[in-house]
């Protein structure tokens, strides 16, 4: 992991190098043991980054599933219907792509209920090296303007490591 911090945000570089991109600046891995409470099932996510109070999660996972740049909005649309049936009436923002560096990038966002407060999920896809970089951004819905502008900045930064990547 490589960090520079910028004005309120860090470069980092993950899945092994495959793509980089901006966090905020204290967005860090968890603890073992934040692991296990936050994610008691395995697998657990690839890549995982944790704001100090451990209510926003940023997660990435390089499926080994094929996804090309022309799939992403059909791929996205089907885990919103996904989610929708699972979670009726959950679905804040609907599909969208946002072009970004890295290309075309697939994203919506559910809210679930919790014991303390409702979660905001933001699910994203993209294209590398032609299989499928799975995503989410989690944080408390009470702040989904904000968080969902951070989370769009995220998306923005997103790079694809060309060499990494051959």
């Amino acid at each position: 992991m490589e960090y520079r911090e910028q004005a309120g945000w860090q470069e980092l570089s993950c899945l092994a190098g495959r793509i980089q991109l901006k966090l905020p600046e204290n967005y860090m891995k968890p603890s073992d043991e934040v692991l296990t409470v936050k994610f008691p099932v395995s697998p657990r996510p690839q890549e995982i980054y944790i704001n100090p109070e451990g209510n926003r999660i940023i997660t990435f996972n390089l499926l080994d599933k094929p996804l090309q740049e022309m799939q992403v909005y059909p791929a996205i649309k089907e885990m919103q219907r996904l989610i929708s049936h699972a979670y009726p009436e959950s679905i804040r923002l609907w599909a969208k792509e946002l072009k970004a560096d890295a290309g075309i990038i697939g994203w919506f966002a559910f809210v679930t209920g919790g014991i303390k407060e409702d979660s905001m999920h933001c699910m994203f896809i993209l294209p590398v090296n032609d299989n499928m970089m799975l995503g989410s951004y989690h944080f408390p819905a009470e702040g989904m303007e904000e968080d969902r502008r951070v989370f769009v900045e995220i998306l923005k930064s997103i790079r694809l490591d060309v060499l990494a990547n051959s």
